[in-house]
């Protein structure tokens, strides 16, 4: 079992799809609804952001085929959206790349599933992660791990924003924003990362 490639997968992932940073969000979503609905939305909201990230993860090397893009290509980009990520969330901005005015609007209609699930748990960023970690498995064994590690991301991910209101008390505005810098910085570190995995592929192809 390569634990490297385990923790690799679990930290990248958990920082993108990054629960503690949605819980104000999670919180002003749902504060209108009664507490039973308030489960329900973010149970639900959190099952199908992990089946639309497995259903991406494991089939976007098909869709490439087809489109055509070589993932060392894809990887570069990849790692650059992931950076323009964590600049984001290290100069506390709503990032762009997670969230639009059009979602937004959408969400008074239904919140559970845009942007609950798509695209505050699963975006862009999330996408590109898991296609990109897959690309790095070696057997099936690690593709089994990055499996597991996608479901446990997102059973940590119920639990933090089912206590959403709770921690946001005991986090208070200030915490969540300290919080928020570091995983911004970890993760800038992962996607340049990606960057030079990708450089290294491709610029011997383009030689």
């Amino acid at each position: 079992m390569d634990f490297t490639f385990m923790i690799q997968a679990f930290v990248t992932l958990f920082l993108i799809v990054d629960p503690v940073v949605n819980i104000p969000i999670f919180v002003s979503l749902t504060e209108r609804f009664p507490e039973k609905d308030r489960a329900y939305m973010i149970r639900k909201s959190v099952f199908i952001a992990g089946i639309v990230l497995v259903l991406f993860t494991f089939l976007g090397n098909v869709i490439f085929t087809v489109l055509g893009v070589d993932m060392y290509s894809f990887q570069i980009a990849g790692g650059l959206l992931l950076l323009i990520i964590s600049f984001e969330m290290l100069f506390g901005r709503k990032t762009r790349t997670e969230m639009s005015d059009e979602v937004l609007t959408d969400a008074r209609e239904n919140v559970t599933v845009t942007p609950m699930a798509v695209p505050l748990l699963t975006g862009p960023g999330a996408i590109t992660s898991g296609i990109m970690l897959f690309n790095l498995t070696q057997s099936y064994m690690d593709r089994f791990i990055l499996l597991i590690v996608i479901v446990v991301v997102f059973i940590l991910s119920y639990v933090v924003l089912s206590n959403s209101s709770i921690l946001y008390r005991a986090l208070g505005k200030t915490g969540t924003k300290v919080l928020v810098r570091l995983m911004g910085l970890m993760l800038s570190a992962i996607a340049v990362q990606f960057v030079i995995t990708g450089l290294k592929v491709g610029l011997p192809v383009l030689g």
